[in-house]
């Protein structure tokens, strides 16, 4: 499968938090001939390991969380109109106008529009408001509530955001829930490049886990049971690098390479793990940035406090405009993660010696 077409069929599926099972069957069917083994744990976690040689080994952990941002259908109006509450954290100035992709417990996907009440007829007070997320509903073009069941709608159902992936320039792509199937992608692509090459003197495990944008509580029973001594989260990050935004704000700059973690919010990077990833960088002239302190966090909060403690990292793809309706991602950028991260694992026996 040619590099564009994984990012595509991965960005595209459907995956809100809770409701990661598309993306999952997806990453199982493509990495099934390349690991010793796949389970599903009681959170939807999709764990896969590549053994290495002998017996009793270390683990090494990479992860890369499946769901994205999205909703569940909360109420059918009596008009078909449908309300929402979020999963994550959405911008909500974004929303109004917005299409969306609602999956029924049936499996029928059925698009929608969000609306809102027209400007035209708001106050000038409330034209230069944001819409509430309560005032804001789905359009699926039903008359009435008994047209939008007998389609299948129910409540709970999920939903996402919806904009296909595309390239709006030469190695620029753009599409939706970058954060974080950039990272599935970027993990699925080493776990096929270590199937080739010689066993390692450690076990590989690759987390795909569930309900980061909800707390991280799938990376968190995955770490749990897997017990890695040493783990790597994949992920896309905040790239800032637009008009109005001071270079002291922005915590990573599309076209410069992955950026490394230090820290964020509730996660503060094993040193000895940030050095390693800047010496492979370094060695092997791979371009990477460091993310500027403290925005945001990752499946790294609920990792490194595993057990009795995990050495954890993080290295990120920039992408513009997350929890947006649409992203913007350097595929140079992705390139060179793949790289860094394959090096990575080849090189860590290291990180092992006590």
């Amino acid at each position: 499968m040619e590099r564009s077409e994984l990012l595509e069929k991965l960005c595209n599926a459907h995956g809100p938090s809770g409701y990661e099972a598309e993306v999952r069957e997806m990453l199982e069917s493509i990495l099934a001939p390349y690991v010793d083994s796949m389970s599903t744990d009681a959170l939807g976690n999709l764990i896969v390991w590549r053994r290495g040689e002998g017996e009793n080994l270390p683990v090494l952990m990479l992860d890369a969380h499946m769901d994205e941002v999205g909703f569940v259908v909360s109420h059918v109006e009596k008009d078909g109109f449908l309300r929402f509450a979020p999963l994550g954290q959405f911008d909500e100035r974004v929303l109004p106008a917005q299409r969306v992709q609602i999956k029924t417990r049936g499996g029928e996907k059925i698009i929608g529009v969000i609306g809102a009440t027209p400007p035209h007829i708001q106050s000038s007070e409330g034209r230069r408001s944001p819409y509430p997320l309560e005032t804001l509903f789905i359009d699926i073009g039903a008359k009435d509530a008994q047209e939008a069941t007998s389609r299948g709608v129910r409540i709970g159902d999920s939903g996402v955001l919806y904009q296909p992936f595309t390239e709006i320039a030469q190695g620029i792509a753009t599409g939706k829930a970058f954060d974080d199937r950039v990272g599935c992608a970027i993990l699925a692509e080493v776990l096929i490049q270590l199937a080739v090459e010689t066993r390692l003197p450690f076990d590989v495990v690759g987390v795909f886990s569930t309900f980061e944008e909800t707390g991280a509580r799938g990376a968190m029973v995955a770490a749990f049971g897997v017990a890695p001594q040493v783990a790597l989260v994949l992920e896309g990050t905040v790239a800032a690098d637009v008009p109005g935004v001071p270079e002291s704000r922005c915590p990573s700059v599309m076209g410069k390479g992955p950026a490394i973690t230090l820290m964020d919010k509730y996660t503060h990077c094993h040193p000895e793990l940030v050095a390693f990833l800047e010496d492979i960088a370094a060695d092997e002239l791979i371009p990477y940035q460091i993310k500027r302190p403290i925005f945001g966090g990752t499946d790294g909060a609920r990792i490194h406090t595993s057990r009795a403690g995990v050495k954890t990292a993080t290295v990120s793809v920039p992408c513009r405009y997350i929890h947006s309706p649409i992203c913007v991602m350097s595929m140079q950028d992705y390139d060179a993660a793949v790289r860094l991260v394959h090096s990575f694992v080849r090189r860590a026996e290291k990180l092992f010696v006590k």
